[in-house]
């Protein structure tokens, strides 16, 4: 595909009027979770919960935009359309984990990902029709886009104002990150469970243990990471895989 083409595929990525809609309504239901614990120390406090709030939702309308805007580029580059709605089912159990953790534990998985085809971008290419190997690989590029945009800020976080807001950005879109590689459909991890479950177990481990390394350690390293996920890649290859290929 010429680099002309693929820009002016890009040109028409816009986000419908519905999925606006529901983007700012995830983020609220997100910020008003992230924030559930965080209205004041030992007393309730209405500004300190206002500011709270606020700055998370800030924070998860970047992730979600970022997220799906990822998967939107790679789709638009392999000839498909992407759709982007509220997960209901993700909005109740972020309630009811929210509610029972008391916000210690906050469920991030509440949109979804759908894909469809369009036909005449679609034309000349190997397997035509809609294919999982695709599917996965639109459905990646969304937590690898968050990944990646945490990383980067971090990186720069001494030399930029707001510091708080950016690890607060940092920690949010790793934990998205990871709840949305949850192999439940329409989550982007069943996606790519689908289509290779060698290819999510590496993906999997490589974020679990990007967060392990930072959490326990302090490190914050891409390359451990991915040595994490190529060592878990090769432990499930050789003791399950392999045993499954052969019956």
């Amino acid at each position: 595909m010429q680099f002309r083409e693929y820009g002016e595929r890009v040109k028409k990525l816009n986000f419908t009027v519905p999925e606006k809609r529901e983007f700012w309504l995830a983020a609220l239901i997100l910020g008003f979770a992230y924030s559930w614990n965080k209205w004041g120390g030992v007393e309730f406090d209405l500004w300190v919960g206002i500011g709270n709030l606020l700055a998370a939702f800030i924070v998860a309308i970047s992730t979600l935009f970022i997220h799906h805007w990822g998967q939107r580029l790679w789709a638009a580059y392999k000839g498909y359309k992407v759709e982007h709605k509220v997960w209901w089912y993700g909005v109740g159990a972020a309630f009811l984990i929210t509610l029972l953790s008391n916000g210690n534990v906050v469920l991030l998985a509440v949109t979804g990902t759908f894909i469809s085809i369009i036909p005449h971008q679609r034309m000349g290419s190997f397997r035509y029709g809609p294919n999982v190997k695709d599917f996965a690989m639109i459905a990646l590029m969304g937590p690898l886009a968050n990944i990646v945009a945490a990383g980067f800020l971090k990186t720069l976080q001494p030399w930029l104002p707001f510091t708080n807001l950016i690890e607060m950005f940092f920690i949010f879109s790793l934990t998205f990150a990871g709840w949305n590689l949850l192999p439940l459909p329409p989550l982007d991890g069943s996606r790519i469970l689908f289509s290779s479950r060698l290819l999510y177990i590496l993906v999997a481990a490589a974020v679990i243990g990007y967060v392990m390394l930072i959490q326990l350690t302090g490190v914050y390293s891409w390359i451990w990471a991915l040595a994490i996920g190529a060592v878990t890649w090769l432990i499930f290859y050789a003791s399950i895989e392999r045993k499954l290929g052969s019956h």
